[in-house]
């Protein structure tokens, strides 16, 4: 991660107002209609805090966003600061301003940087400036001012011929004239239906713009019969502007058709290619990073004439207008430096030893040229050119890191323009060799002429595009509004699942799904070319066309896995099939790990003239998330997981824990930025029970392997295991593991079988680069049909720690919070976060745009929707001001009820902490260069005092528990935190009450006996001494008359097991523990024991009561490598099935690897179908799902069948069991 600090820039404009605000907006709407001379001004008095104008490793920038009326294009708008007071920068103030801006100026009043932006079609005035000034000889700070924003009607022309644009200085805002262009509104500018809808039509493509023919092989190749009615439609393959223009989107809707003209018996077109030039000076080629080919449709319409010119017409239309004509482009794509980014770079390393020579074009017309070459490498490189033998000077690559200096590059590029007259009529070449460093690729050469290339030929060796496929009819311009658009890839194999999901929002969320293909997108709204705009074409039109707020499509969800490569050219994606994938936004950056990004937002910039800067002004307009998926298996997956937790299969207490990890490192910075955004959300939602996991507050291990922290991996996976709401992390990472110190690995996410699935966030530097060819925890976490994580909020490269924290709190406040009722949406957190960053100022960098979100952006967190009250603490109601007082050793009594809901029947769960404490870190970094230079201390509820379980009938509740010895005995207050889930787990509710202390003491001197245990290994049918396998399940059950102690708060009271009396080998069972439903004399804990050496072993386990009483228990056994699991049963769960059913599987390996295998066979013995996968047992049952499909493709019909279960692990010989099978179709 990098780890370039910098405190908090900015505040919202509500949190930063303090005292005065007044606002007199004068009859907007009526000057809008009048376009009178009056004005409006808004005033608002801000006091800035310290945190506004810190100045850490970048200087602090304010900003303020203000809503405009709906009416505000027709208004200019100017802002304006008045009545600033100052203070003065103190010396290290100024030494830090020095440092971050060396020979910098500061003005005397700030500089105003004032946009025009928008949110969902509602306009906002945003301003920014520095609040650093030099004035009266001194450098001041800006701590309180007014500003002023005047608006100001203009005329009607002014509306109509006005762009959309910023001001910055006070300057005047103009609206965009495509959105108020006279006569066309944003829901006209497209066609009613394509013209695909009907008739017969064929796909063609060229590789280069030019002039192509259309003849009769070609027709006759698509199925067409006379090529006098045959017509052209398209605008080929050039890449789409990224900023959204009313007047592009018009002239380029649908498919227009294109007039061809006819000479010497030829059909001719001139086609457009993948690339072109802004215009005829430009140094730098616009290529499409999606395809190589420029795409038109043929049809045969025997109603009417072809559009036809004359030869005079045809040839003016683009000779020698077209950029074309004016360079000349050599260019071969098949390398990168880093993956990510849209540009490549040829597949030929120039070394010292191996120069490069290239023959270019040509052009008789000619007499002088520029020429431009750039270049790239991947270390610091310089080159030699030559061009007809003529010396043409240099280039020199710098790469960032000469000198020393540390740098997220892989590469870069140079490039140098020279003017040639030397030009040949023959052959052209230009010859590069590497003088110095390390070897370079080629990027481009471009020649500009001084004339134009000579016309090509329009009778003799004309070209003829290329026949693609022909397509069938289509419709998405006729498509309904929807709240929700899920795009597949072309190929639709994954079409089947996306329909399930669709199916399940429209039933369960009563959303309107629209469900398309990449390449019927393609051919509407890019001309057949692939290319990402077209994607956000589809959704533009349904902006456009949305009449109100509620009619504006919400949700997009790109079901598909991507590649950076989206021309599939590097030897890494070569074996990719694109109609598999979807495509990605790349940035234009290939080279940087921190400035090169994905961004599937960009999709969601939706409003005119965005599209170009995501990054400061830009802002999201839908709700964004990608099922990163290749195959049907994958797609079921992921499919499966959000509908079971959409209906909340798995529904229950462990909803109302969230779990904070920071990680060590960076004097202390991750601990420290985590621990800030726990308090913060346990401030806000104090319902939720927050559970601190510092790196640095456990024991780190040193090895020949490097460090390690065993008890944060430990607890990690516990956690994980238990389930939580949200598991959030701040820290070091890659793609292959949590922290430098491997917390967690890239194989613990495929392996993890947690039933209770969470929403993971990672604060952390690649950790799902889901548009590589690598395999990375966000998308393995997701995939895992076993368990993982419903969805993952990461980033895909490197990013800031001084973003990440701001960006990881405002997700958290979003995706946590609520909006008439419901909760917002995991993708509508997102959109608002970064939407946040830029109002904020806070981030107006690419950092937030490394974030994504893999997962479906509809999916609701199961949050709480009522409330839990506490009623009576040992018959006493809570008070203000009186703490009632659970003393150890007493029973404890705690009453309450559901708010508002006297009919809620269901599971009620209570978890009581003790008083807070402080936490002081072991400083484990101490001796590393950004290691810990003073121990880091937290505050956190280390020991529990009781949880159970229990039920709730007609809205009320109530818990009755042991108070244990160890208490703080303090007068700090403990907290009580309550959670329920309805008996068909639709409804849900928390609370929390912290009106009492653990003090005193009422212990019964008496009992000095210890709990009763029961334990075993694998199965209740273990005796002692029997053989097991070399990673056995172990499990004890615990009771006592008096309570058991399960909250591990006293120095060596731990429920413990300990293997073969190594202390390496103790473990802490505590966290597995549970109290049998409603009781707290007795429950159960279990563990699944790390691989063991063949041979004989023995466990001791040690356990607790109230009292403090212990009691132990021993057992021995033998581990024999091999050992053929028990199969105990296997049944299905639908049975007869009809179209899917479920194999369970019971066995004896709980929490160890079992191979699974299953056949299924007719009565006659013939095997249809086989199965098998491998994977870890949460529990005694293993389950495989089966959709009734054969190997052969085939559905199983209606009949009996036979089924063969074989179970192994670790190597062992296969245990089976058959049964029969009944199907009955529907």
């Amino acid at each position: 991660m990098a780890n370039h600090i910098h405190i908090i820039h900015t505040r919202s404009l509500l949190a930063s107002l303090v005292a005065i605000i007044v606002m007199t907006m004068m009859g907007i709407n009526a000057q809008a209609q009048t376009h009178t001379q009056e004005q409006a001004q808004m005033q608002r008095f801000y006091n800035l805090s310290a945190s506004d104008v810190a100045i850490a490793d970048r200087l602090p920038q304010f900003a303020i966003s203000v809503p405009l009326p709906e009416q505000y294009a027709d208004s200019i708008y100017t802002a304006t600061l008045l009545y600033p007071e100052f203070i003065d920068m103190s010396d290290t103030d100024i030494q830090a301003y020095h440092q971050l801006a060396p020979g910098g100026t500061l003005p005397a009043m700030p500089t105003l940087d004032t946009h025009l932006v928008f949110d969902r079609k509602r306009a906002q005035l945003e301003t920014s400036f520095c609040p650093l000034v030099y004035r009266d000889g001194k450098y001041r700070i800006l701590v309180s001012f007014m500003l002023k924003v005047q608006s100001k009607a203009r005329h009607a022309q002014s509306v109509k011929s006005q762009h959309k644009g910023s001001a910055k200085n006070n300057t005047q805002l103009k609206a965009n004239d495509t959105q108020l262009k006279a006569n066309t509104t944003p829901a006209e500018r497209y066609a009613t239906h394509s013209v695909l809808a009907e008739g017969r039509w064929a796909k063609i493509r060229v590789s280069e713009t030019g002039v192509y023919q259309i003849s009769d092989a070609l027709i006759r190749q698509a199925g067409f019969t006379d090529l006098s009615k045959v017509k052209l439609y398209g605008y080929g393959g050039n890449l789409i502007n990224e900023q959204l223009v009313g007047s592009e989107l018009i002239a380029q809707d649908d498919l227009k058709e294109v007039p061809t003209c006819n000479i010497a018996g030829r059909r001719l077109f001139f086609a457009k290619g993948p690339v072109s030039w802004d215009s005829k000076d430009s140094k730098r080629r616009t290529r499409n990073p999606y395809s190589d080919y420029g795409y038109y449709f043929l049809t045969q319409d025997n109603a009417s004439e072809p559009a036809t010119v004359d030869s005079t017409t045809f040839v003016n239309s683009f000779y020698p207008t077209d950029t074309w004509f004016s360079h000349s482009l050599h260019e071969v794509d098949a390398y990168a430096w880093y993956e990510g980014g849209r540009n490549l770079f040829d597949r030929r390393a120039i070394t010292k030893s191996n120069p490069y020579t290239v023959t270019l074009a040509t052009n008789a017309n000619a007499t002088q040229a520029q020429v431009t070459v750039n270049v790239s490498a991947g270390t610091h490189a310089e080159v030699q050119l030559s061009f007809n033998g003529e010396d043409k000077g240099s280039i020199t690559v710098n790469i960032g890191n000469e000198g020393g200096q540390s740098t997220y590059n892989k590469g870069n590029e140079a490039a140098k323009t020279f003017t040639v007259s030397n030009l040949s009529t023959e052959k052209n070449q230009l010859t590069i060799t590497t003088t110095s460093g390390g070897s370079v690729r080629l990027d481009f050469i471009d020649i500009q002429w001084d004339k134009p290339l000579p016309l090509p030929s329009l009778t003799t060796g004309v070209p003829t595009p290329q026949y693609v496929y022909n397509i069938t009819n289509q419709d998405h311009h006729a498509d309904p509004q929807a709240d929700m658009v899920i795009i597949i890839p072309t190929s639709q194999k994954l079409r089947k699942q996306a329909e399930r999901l669709k199916a399940f929002r429209e039933e369960n969320d009563g959303l309107r799904v629209n469900l398309v293909p990449a390449d019927e997108l393609y051919n509407e709204f890019a001309s057949g070319t692939p290319d990402a705009s077209a994607y956000r074409r589809y959704l533009k039109m349904l902006y456009d066309r949305a009449q109100n707020d509620a009619d504006l499509p919400r949700y997009l969800l790109l079901f598909g896995d991507c590649v950076w490569d989206n021309r599939l050219l590097t030897s890494a994606c070569k074996s990719l099939n694109a109609d598999d994938l979807l495509l990605c936004h790349e940035s234009e950056n290939s080279f940087s790990q921190t400035t090169c990004y994905v961004d599937d937002g960009f999709f969601a910039l939706l409003d005119d003239g965005e599209g170009l800067d995501p990054a400061s002004h830009d802002k999201l307009d839908m709700a964004v998330g990608r099922f990163p998926v290749y195959n049907e298996t994958d797609a079921k997956a992921m499919v499966d997981k959000t509908i079971a937790y959409g209906t909340n299969t798995n529904g229950g207490a462990w909803q109302n824990t969230l779990v904070f990890m920071g990680d060590d490192g960076n004097n202390n910075l991750h601990m420290r930025d985590e621990d800030e955004t726990a308090e913060m959300i346990s401030a806000l939602h104090p319902g939720f029970i927050s559970k601190k996991v510092m790196w640095d507050a456990y024991k780190r291990e040193t090895s020949a392997t490097g460090n390690s922290y065993p008890d944060v991996t430990r607890t990690l996976k516990q956690l994980q295991q238990q389930g939580a709401l949200i598991m959030d992390y701040a820290g070091h990472g890659k793609a292959t593991q949590i922290s430098h110190e491997n917390a967690l690995r890239l194989n613990d996410f495929n392996n993890f079988t947690n039933t209770n699935l969470p929403l993971w966030i990672t604060a952390s530097c690649d950790i799902m680069a889901f548009d590589g060819t690598e395999e990375n925890i966000g998308e393995q976490a997701v995939r895992n049909a076993k368990g993982g994580a419903v969805a993952f909020f990461g980033t895909t490269h490197t990013v800031f720690t001084n973003y990440n924290k701001m960006i990881n709190q405002a997700y958290l406040k979003h995706v946590l919070s609520t909006e008439n009722g419901e909760p917002i949406s995991i993708g509508e957190a997102q959109r608002r976060a970064k939407n946040q960053m830029i109002e904020d100022g806070a981030d107006r960098t690419v950092n937030k745009l490394q974030y994504s979100l893999l997962g479906d952006p509809a999916l609701k967190l199961a949050l709480p929707s009522r409330t839990m009250v506490v009623d009576e603490i040992n018959g006493v109601a809570p008070s203000a001001s009186e703490l009632q007082v659970l003393k150890a050793g007493s029973i404890a009594t705690i009453k309450g009820h559901i708010e508002g809901d006297e009919g809620f029947n269901g599971i009620a769960n209570i978890t009581v902490r003790d008083a807070r404490e402080l936490v002081t870190c072991r400083m484990n970094d101490a001796n590393e260069p950004e290691g810990a230079k003073s121990a880091f201390t937290f505050y956190d509820r280390s020991k529990t005092i009781y949880t159970g379980n229990d039920s709730i009938r007609a809205g009320q509740f109530a818990f009755t528990f042991a108070v244990p010895k160890d208490i703080s005995y303090s007068d700090a207050t403990g907290l009580i935190n309550l959670h329920a889930i309805s008996t068909d787990r639709k409804t849900s509710a928390n609370g929390w009450c912290d009106r009492f202390v653990a003090n005193g003491s009422d212990i019964n001197d008496n009992d000095s006996i210890g709990p009763s245990i029961y334990c075993y290994l694998n199965s209740p049918s273990f005796s002692n001494g029997d053989r097991v396998n070399p990673t056995p399940y172990f499990v004890a059950r615990i009771t006592d008359q008096n309570g058991i102690n399960a909250a591990g708060s006293g120095i060596g009271h731990d429920l413990q097991l300990i293997i073969d009396g190594d202390m390496q080998h103790t473990y802490n069972l505590n966290e597995n523990f549970s109290y049998d439903f409603g009781s707290y004399t007795s429950g159960s804990t279990f563990y699944a024991l790390p691989e063991l050496a063949p041979g004989q072993h023995r466990l001791l386990f040690r356990a607790w009561d109230v009292y403090n009483n212990p009691s132990t228990t021993e057992l021995t056994f033998t581990v024999v490598k091999g050992l053929k699991p028990n199969l105990f049963s296997i049944s299905c769960t639908n049975n007869p099935a009809h179209t899917s059913t479920t194999f369970i599987v019971n066995h004896d390996r709980m929490g160890s690897n079992v191979n699974v295998a299953i056949d299924v066979f007719d009565m006659s013995g013939r095997h249809l179908w086989t199965h098998s996968e491998n994977g870890v047992s949460e529990g005694s049952a293993y389950t495989v799902n089966w959709n009734l499909t054969l190997d052969n493709g085939a559905t199983l019909q209606t009949g009996v069948y036979l089924y063969r279960v074989r179970i192994g692990s670790d190597g062992s010989a296969m245990t089976s069991k058959a049964k029969k099978l009944v199907v009955v179709r529907q």
